[in-house]
């Protein structure tokens, strides 16, 4: 029996953290997905058999946090050694996937589904890094770097 390629799904708490689950969910038979999030009401104690990982709370605005939310990540990394990373946003997401850049690890943003009008600041910064940018609203697919295959939630 072979083991399962590891996954690891990172998301901010709230919206991001509900649009994650909704596309993990059905990956878990799959993959060994392991969910890393600043959300500590989402701990692996609240979520049964799952395995979820709290990092520092960091976003843009409170850009003292993003050093040690960088090495946590960075931690994280070498530790998990997953093949994947897939994130709906935000900062946490956005810097895991620059970290990955330097690891063997394939990265797929799945911009969220509230950004209508643009894509997300996050997903601005790692569109040019990422393996896969994929936003569910076809007006904002650039069709090389942001692309739109249909509605995944």
């Amino acid at each position: 029996m072979s083991k399962k390629q590891k996954v690891l799904a990172i998301a901010s708490p709230g919206g991001h953290w509900i649009q994650l689950n909704k596309i993990c969910n059905p990956l878990e038979d799959r993959f060994a997905v392991v969910y890393v999030t600043p959300g500590a009401q989402y701990s692996s104690k609240n979520e049964g058999s799952r395995r979820v990982l709290n990092i520092t709370d960091a976003s843009a605005t409170s850009k003292s946090k993003l050093i040690p939310l960088a090495f946590q990540l960075l931690w994280i990394l070498i530790k998990e050694r997953p093949t994947a990373i897939i994130s709906t946003g935000a900062a946490p997401g956005a810097i895991a996937f620059l970290l990955a850049k330097f690891l063997p690890i394939k990265t797929i943003w799945v911009d969220s589904i509230a950004n209508t009008a643009e894509i997300s600041r996050s997903g601005r910064m790692v569109k040019n890094h990422a393996d896969l940018v994929v936003t569910q609203w076809k007006s904002l697919s650039d069709g090389k770097n942001i692309v739109y295959h249909g509605s995944i939630l």
